[in-house]
């Protein structure tokens, strides 16, 4: 098999990791690299061809695959050029920054016939398929409630570097929580409605810095989720995981499914049931650890990628699927400050419809 070629449009933080997780793959090679500080990047990477201007490099080396990690206000002009020249895309989240500007990029998408992967990398994660098959499986019966955090503390230094952090957008409902929400869609279904509130009372920034979520599924399922990033606790799904040298591993769950017959801890998948076949709360419950294989969840999507490019799989989430997750996040900022609940299903179906998949060969 030739190796696929592929670019990168922006090298920040994000960028670099995927540099990083491309320079240690197999099956593709680095064409490029597109980011307005050139001469810079260069200096980071001086084997790598650096330009200004994206489309350059687009039309110079002519990539069959690109990843878009450029600022989120950015990613659908990138994408909608990629798509111009038949270049499949892995477009980091959020897919784009707007409904508007995810409906111009699903339609360039349809109308290329090219591949799309949003990059919200969790869907790649062992624990994650594990968690999917055993609620698809109703090992713990019908799905009742999820109860879920994301607390952290993040530093000063933090907003220092960046202070657009302090700013409407740059709190944890935007920057951390859109993580969440995808999860929980991609775990338990789509959602319904959301209600929410918000506070800045530890940091007085113009931002939140905590939120309160009040989420409806489809599938009758109520959800809470408490984030901050102004409390320390050792419950997010990075610590848990272990994902990222820069979150020190905890170990601790920090999500509990609870269902008709029994719980489920993630990301440590202990399983709660009670013997017989009548639950009742006058009986004992007994736990059980499942083990799911850990890996890389950055190298298992860009496994996927490739699958997606040679034609041997469908898109675990293509751009429309991006964008229902976009939705049910603006949502959240929005329920906290009408403080009404806010329903998903309208906006939802004024996404274009998605591409036919194309079948596994």
């Amino acid at each position: 098999m030739t190796n696929i070629a592929i670019g990168v449009i922006g090298a920040g933080l994000i960028g670099r990791k995927h540099l990083a997780k491309i320079a240690e793959h197999p099956d593709f090679d680095l064409a490029g690299i597109a980011d307005v500080n050139a001469e810079q990047v260069a200096a980071q990477n001086p084997a790598a061809r650096v330009f200004a201007d994206y489309r350059a490099m687009l039309d110079e080396t002519r990539p069959d695959a690109v990843i878009i990690a450029s600022p989120n206000q950015l990613h659908a002009e990138n994408g909608i050029e990629c798509a111009r020249r038949g270049i499949h895309i892995l477009i980091e989240k959020p897919v784009t920054d707007t409904l508007a500007s995810a409906n111009a990029l699903i339609s360039a998408v349809k109308a290329a016939g090219i591949q799309s992967l949003v990059g919200h990398h969790r869907r790649h994660h062992r624990q994650v398929a594990t968690l999917r098959s055993l609620l698809n499986e109703r090992q713990i019966g019908d799905l009742v409630g999820v109860s879920a955090i994301w607390s952290v503390y993040k530093p000063d230094p933090y907003f220092k570097i960046a202070p657009w952090r302090t700013q409407a957008g740059g709190g944890p409902v935007l920057i951390n929580l859109i993580h969440e929400i995808d999860f929980l869609r991609f775990s338990v279904g789509e959602i319904a409605t959301v209600g929410a509130v918000v506070s800045n009372r530890q940091r007085g920034f113009a931002v939140e810095d905590t939120a309160g979520v009040l989420i409806e599924f489809e599938n009758g399922a109520i959800g809470t989720f408490f984030a901050s990033d102004s409390a320390v606790s050792p419950w997010t799904t990075e610590q848990g995981v272990g994902e990222a040298p820069e979150f020190p591993f905890s170990g601790e769950s920090s999500y509990r499914f609870m269902g008709s017959r029994g719980a489920l801890e993630f990301p440590n998948l202990v399983q709660w049931t009670q013997a017989g076949d009548a639950p009742s709360w006058n009986e004992p419950i007994q736990a059980r650890r499942i083990h799911a294989p850990t890996l890389d969840p950055y190298i298992a999507q860009l496994d996927h990628f490739r699958d997606l490019i040679l034609g041997k799989a469908a898109s675990l989430q293509p751009v429309e699927d991006g964008a229902r997750t976009l939705i049910a996040t603006l949502a959240v900022a929005e329920a906290a400050a009408t403080g009404q609940r806010i329903d998903l299903r309208e906006r939802c179906a004024t996404l274009l419809p998605p591409q036919p998949e194309r079948k596994a060969s």
